[in-house]
Formats: structure tokens, C-alpha cells, sequence
């Protein structure tokens, strides 16, 4: 009895000792998970090149990709873009949903354009002079969606009512390394052909 008591408490003290509490992070987190030392790296890229080639080069980059310049201000060194707008049954916020079962489900629920996201993605560049000739680029894609206003009938209490449900506006900012390092790769190409003698 006494052995088996003593067993008992070693093991107690064992897993007492592995219930430590995990330690607090040091740095902020963001909604998404990842630091903003991370995200800032992620989407920064240093050129050994002039502001003009770099501004330039993006210009061309994104209108290679198909993206429509919504502002162009060379003063501020700041670029906007979006995509065309589409029709998409899913939201920015519900592409992260994992459970494909939700999503084939949702999918097929929503069949009429009514029912349906408008979506579209959003860039912001920024250009700026750096120390020893290099010129600084921060870009932020974002991922857009809006649904229409809408009235419904509805019975709710035994009584047919209309529920009149508000326009909605989502933004999921983007995350991806390999989609900013994508950008970063043709922008560097881009910037090459401008600066490198013929």
C-alpha cells in the first residue's frame, strides 16, 4: 500500500512538473498570426537602384499583370491597384475556412448573382529613397469582397415579416511570402532592364 502510495505522488509530481505555463510571446501578434517584424520583411524588398527606375518598373509590372492604376503619385512615391471586379460565391473571410464540407455546401447554396461576393484585390506600394542609392518598397496586397443590401421575407413569430439585412464589406490582407517574393522577382527583372547599359 505505502509503495503504490508513493507511486501514486512520483507521478503526481511528474505531470505537475510538465504542466508549466507556455511562456508569453515577446513580440505582438497580428490577427493573422504573424508579427509585424515578419510581416514587414515579408512585404519590404530593398533595390540597389534609383526611385525613378523602381517606380517605373512597378508601373509596368502591374500593368503587365493586368492590374488597373487607381493612383499614381510619383511626389509620394505611392502607387494603388486593384483587380477586376467578379463574382465569387465565397467571401475573403470564408476562404480560410478549412471544412471542405461547409464550403462545397456554401458553394452550392449560392447560385444567383444575389447571393454572390463581389470581389476584387487591392495593392498598395510605397517607394522612398534609401541610404547609400537604394530606393526602400513596402507592398500590401489585399484581398476584397462586398455583398449588396438586401430584403427577404421571412416568418418569425407566426407573423410574415421582411428582414432588410445591411451591405457588407470584408478585407483579408495577404500573407503569402511566396506571393509578395512572386511581385518582388518581377519588379527586380523589371528594374534590371531599365538600369543595366544595352
Amino acid at each position: 500500500m505505502i509503495l503504490r502510495n508513493s507511486i501514486m505522488l512520483g507521478l503526481a509530481i511528474v505531470a505537475l512538473a510538465g504542466c508549466q505555463k507556455p511562456p508569453k510571446p515577446t513580440r505582438p501578434i497580428t490577427s493573422a498570426g504573424m508579427a509585424p517584424e515578419e510581416r514587414s520583411t515579408m512585404q519590404t524588398r530593398i533595390f540597389s537602384a534609383p526611385e525613378d527606375a523602381v517606380f517605373a518598373a512597378t508601373v509596368a509590372v502591374l500593368q503587365d499583370l493586368g492590374w488597373k492604376l487607381d493612383t499614381v503619385d510619383r511626389a509620394s512615391g505611392m502607387i494603388r491597384a486593384s483587380t477586376e471586379k467578379r463574382l465569387e460565391p465565397l467571401g475573403p473571410k470564408e476562404e480560410n475556412i478549412t471544412s471542405f464540407e461547409w464550403r462545397r455546401t456554401a458553394i452550392q447554396k449560392r447560385t444567383s448573382e444575389k447571393d454572390q461576393w463581389m470581389r476584387w484585390d487591392e495593392m498598395v506600394a510605397h517607394i522612398e529613397k534609401w541610404p547609400k542609392d537604394q530606393t526602400s518598397q513596402r507592398i500590401v496586397l489585399s484581398r476584397r469582397g462586398s455583398l449588396p443590401a438586401m430584403s427577404y421575407p421571412a416568418r418569425i413569430d407566426r407573423r410574415d415579416v421582411i428582414i432588410n439585412a445591411p451591405a457588407k464589406e470584408e478585407s483579408v490582407e495577404i500573407q503569402l511570402g511566396d506571393v509578395y517574393d512572386t511581385l518582388f522577382q518581377r519588379i527586380e527583372k523589371a528594374i534590371r532592364e531599365r538600369t543595366q547599359a544595352p
